[in-house]
């Protein structure tokens, strides 16, 4: 084999893995900004229009029911779990701020409800994270 054509076989093997990283990359971040986007990116368009909507409706939900906002610092892991949580949800949550949302009322009737909406909806998304991951290494179709 010629060292030229092997050489540039090592440039081609390696850019299309930096592209495939690139992608990779990309599209998990994609997925984690807006739900439901890192699959629309890989070409699941259905999936990631259902995804789009259960999450973004399970956020709005928590919000409708006065959900709480978790900060760190408290000293206790079950709030630093909710705080990563939440935070799981990508642009919804910092849209929830922009627009002036710091958390529920803790006395409203559904306020744990609503909290348990908006941790699940992060969680979820993160799920959704590690499901883009693995389609777009090629493990899952």
């Amino acid at each position: 084999m010629n060292k030229k054509a092997a050489q540039a076989g090592e440039l081609e093997t390696g850019d299309m893995a930096r592209a495939t990283t690139e992608r990779l990359l990309g599209a998990c971040v994609a997925a984690w900004l807006v739900p439901g986007l890192g699959h629309f990116v890989l070409g699941k368009k259905w999936r990631g229009l259902i995804l789009f909507l259960a999450i973004v409706a399970m956020f709005l939900f928590g919000l409708a029911m006065q959900g709480e906002f978790f900060t760190l610092g408290s000293g206790s892991y079950l709030e630093t779990l909710g705080y990563v949580g939440i935070w799981g949800a990508g642009l919804p949550r910092w849209f929830a701020s922009f627009f002036s949302y710091s958390g529920g009322d803790p006395f409203f009737p559904s306020a744990d409800y609503g909290t348990a909406f908006l941790i699940s909806a992060g969680m979820l998304n993160v799920l959704t994270v590690f499901d883009v991951f693995d389609i777009a290494k090629g493990r899952k179709h």
